[in-house]
């Protein structure tokens, strides 16, 4: 990822984990910050590199308050739940899916998930349908992260530029033959806001688009979940761009040509 490289000492293996506070290095990343209601943050990951740069660069949120880090294995729930996290970050474990992970902690937090591009494709897409609230590719600039946690901060799901990519090919080359065409029972204005949606606007921006009010966005946000039948803003843009894709095969335009009249 696009991160200067980080100057604190590292984590012992010993170290991770630890019940007691965050691991050694963690808290100089964390001077100086503002103090102010911040979700209390995990990292679930073995990747040692890895790991220093998010710290180096998360640690720069006001509304990120890092709490430790585990590795993946034997061990990784009870920690989990001792630290009672309400944000997650963690790198794909192929041992452990993350629908079984999220299964096991309760209260279930947020989670931002850091992928590799090189991955199937196919991998993004399984992530969005097991409950991660965000995706980031782990060779995106520090910018690119910082917005993404910004935003799941603010209660939104969230793709940086590079997992939007990965995720378009792998619906592209999906067969969605039977997929239910939404464009059909979508309203115009529901149309129009979903368009924004998955052109990654947030409520906010969709708002103001549409000169309607962010409660407007909210409710029709609602009814277009119902009738994809997801919970999740980033299961319904995943829903919405399959739905794309079979309309491009076959001529229709998608739902971007079903707005592009008003």
């Amino acid at each position: 990822m696009g991160w200067s490289q980080p100057h604190y000492s590292p984590i012992h293996p010993a170290r991770r984990g630890s019940e007691g506070g965050p691991p050694h290095g963690i808290a100089d990343v964390r001077a100086g910050l503002v103090e102010s209601p911040r979700l209390r943050t995990a990292f679930v990951m073995n990747d040692e590199l890895l790991l220093h740069g998010l710290v180096h660069v998360m640690g720069q949120s006001d509304g990120v308050q890092i709490v430790g880090d585990v590795r993946h294995g034997d061990g990784l729930i009870e920690r989990l739940l001792l630290m009672r996290p309400e944000l997650l970050v963690v790198d794909v474990d192929r041992d452990l899916p993350l629908s079984t992970l999220l299964t096991e902690l309760d209260p279930v937090p947020k989670v931002i998930v850091v992928i590799d591009r090189e991955e199937s494709p196919a991998r993004a897409l399984d992530l969005i349908r097991a409950g991660a609230d965000a995706l980031v590719d782990r060779r995106s600039p520090s910018t690119e992260l910082l917005n993404t946690v910004a935003r799941v901060l603010d209660g939104q799901s969230a793709l940086d530029a590079y997992s939007v990519n990965t995720l378009i090919a792998e619906l592209r080359s999906q067969n969605t033959e039977h997929e239910l065409d939404y464009a059909r029972i979508l309203t115009r204005r529901e149309k129009e806001v979903l368009a924004l949606l998955t052109d990654g606007l947030d409520n906010r921006a969709i708002a103001t688009d549409l000169f309607i009010s962010e409660a407007t966005v909210k409710f029709h946000l609602h009814n277009i979940m119902d009738k994809f039948g997801v919970h999740k803003r980033a299961a319904l843009v995943s829903a919405a761009l399959r739905g794309q894709s079979r309309q491009m095969r076959g001529g229709a335009g998608g739902f971007r040509s079903a707005t592009s009249t008003r």
